[in-house]
């Protein structure tokens, strides 16, 4: 598994997170651009997921940076994916 350089996914993450903040719509293309980062750099597929990891990988429980991120609710199958730090 490849995991992000800390520093740049902290960077990725401000960026999304000032962008969402603004609420303009001139910022849709660059809030989307940022959205997509999180989520390459998180290997995950939206932007709640690539939160969701970027925070698992900043627990500091250790039994809390193993979680499972499926398609769909309920999901065990084909579908799923692991988050692991």
């Amino acid at each position: 598994m490849i995991v992000p350089n800390p520093a740049v996914l902290q960077q990725a993450v401000d960026r999304y997170l000032t962008l969402a903040a603004d609420g303009d719509m001139a910022v849709a293309v660059p809030l989307q651009n940022a959205a997509y980062t999180l989520c390459v750099l998180t290997g995950t597929r939206t932007a709640e997921e690539a939160m969701a990891a970027v925070r698992l990988l900043h627990s500091p429980n250790p039994s809390h940076r193993r979680q499972t991120f499926t398609d769909s609710p309920g999901e065990t199958a084909p579908g799923e994916r692991e988050f692991v730090s």
